[in-house]
Formats: structure tokens, sequence, C-alpha cells
């Protein structure tokens, strides 16, 4: 029977092509003044979800993986690991890669020296947008309003699982991009994108929601809570102490062009 084996190179790489153009493009195209009708994009950071339900730990002949039951962060042993490589063809989100090197595979750990310390994951303190946090969801029924995670995924409802379909039960949620296409984004995170836009377009009339936004990125550390008062936005860790304090609105301050004072000229930047 012939057949294609693949090579260490297709372990080491399992999404490669899936950042590049679906199909060529001509010289000299560019993205429409009329936006959206004819092309679109957007960028979707991916990291290990973390599943409920881990297709990797299903597939693992060594039983190798394993779902830490204090955090739910999802490991692999490297003792027991022997690089069969069926977690990496298992994981729809291609989250477990092979290292020719170790000859193991391996996965994001979800940072968890860190998180046993209070700390939020590397990709979380290091996001230079400010749009990602982390923290630890209840069930629907269990959720908390001044839980961030619980609000943003169960009372608010704008942040949602991608592909939710495979039933795995990621434990990563995306507030979905308000213009790429409905049809692809319906597929991507399900029939409550709609909604999800609908609610996150109309965050200026909800303080609450826009104040744990402005919460992101602000510390390093897990926020088991927050609240939202006088214009500011307070984020509390598990015992009730107080992380950081943010306003809602950052002040607008303009300046004169020219500074008789100091004799200088500034340009105001926006």
């Amino acid at each position: 029977m012939l057949h294609y084996a693949p090579v260490d190179e297709d372990w080491m790489y399992p999404n490669v092509g899936e950042d590049d153009c679906a199909g060529g493009v001509a010289g000299g195209s560019h993205i429409p003044t009329t936006p959206h009708e004819q092309a679109w994009m957007f960028y979707l950071p991916r990291t290990c979800a973390h599943c409920t339900y881990p297709a990797c730990l299903a597939a693992c002949p060594r039983k190798a993986i394993y779902k830490r039951e204090e955090d739910g962060i999802v490991l692999i042993d490297q003792s027991r690991c022997k690089g069969y490589g069926e977690c990496v063809r298992a994981c729809p989100y291609k989250k477990s890669m092979y290292n020719t090197y170790t000859r193991t595979s391996e996965k994001c750990i979800g940072c968890y020296p860190a998180v046993e310390q209070g700390i939020q994951p590397q990709c979380v303190v290091n996001c230079i947008g400010k749009i990602r946090v982390m923290g630890f969801i209840n069930p629907p029924a269990k959720a908390r309003a001044d839980n961030p995670i619980d609000f943003l995924v169960h009372k608010k409802q704008i942040a949602l699982p991608y592909y939710p379909q495979l039933g795995l039960e990621p434990n990563i949620y995306y507030i979905p991009p308000i213009h790429a296409d409905r049809e692809y984004l319906h597929q991507m995170f399900g029939p409550q994108v709609d909604g999800a836009i609908e609610r996150y377009r109309d965050l200026e009339r909800d303080p609450v929601a826009a104040g744990l936004l402005c919460l992101m990125g602000s510390t390093d550390r897990i926020m088991h809570r927050f609240k939202v008062e006088r214009g500011k936005a307070i984020g509390y860790d598990d015992k009730g102490a107080e992380l950081v304090q943010v306003p809602v609105t950052e002040p607008v301050i303009e300046r004169a062009a020219f500074d008789a004072k100091l004799g200088a000229i500034r340009n105001n930047t926006p």
C-alpha cells in the first residue's frame, strides 16, 4: 500500500499555511474602500485551550497527558511521553507539537509555576494591546457577576469559545471581531456570535463591562473579583486585597502648541 509518511518537519509545524492567504493575490491588489464586502481579515492569537475534555488526553496511548484538578491546566508528562504523536493528530486546535530534539510531544503549559503564585501567564502579561485576561470560570449556574471571566462569558456573554461544535469545551474565550464575515464567524464561534457582537457594540452604555476591559493588562496578578464605581475599575485577588485601580475613561489633556513659560513647542499626540 502506498501512503505518505509524515516526516519530522510535518509534526514540528502543524499549522503551516494556516496564516497565509487562501489562494493567489494579484499584484497591486488591496483592501477596497468599501471594506468587508470583497476582502476582510483578522488575526486570531491561538494558544492551548486547556479543554475540559481534551482530545490530546484521550488520544495518548501512553497516558502521559493529564489535567490538573486545582486549575484545569493540561500538561504532558515528559517522563512518560514516547513521541508517538497521537496528541498532535488528535488536537483540532493543533496546539501539541512534536520536538524532534527531545523526541517527545510538547505544548503550552499554561505557565503553571506562575499561576501557582497567583500570577497570570506570560502571554497575558506581555500582551502589548492589553486584550487578554486570565482567571477561573464557574459553571453557568454558579457564575458570579464580580468574577471577571464569569462576567465576560456567562453574564455579559460577549466572550465565546471557538469551534464549540467539537465538543471539547475549550477554556479559552474570544470577543469576536465585529467587521469579519458573519458566516465565517458563525462556523468559528457558533450561533451566539451575533448577540455577542451587538452587546460589544453597546459597551459605551455599560460602564461595568467597559471598566472590566480597562482592567485587562493592568496587573500581572490573577484577578478573582472586580467592581466598577465612581468612574474607576478595581481588581482584587482571591483574598479580597486590592490589586489595581484604573479609570474607566482616561482624562484628555490638551496643551497649547507653544509653551511660553518654557519656550518650547509641543505637538499634541492623540
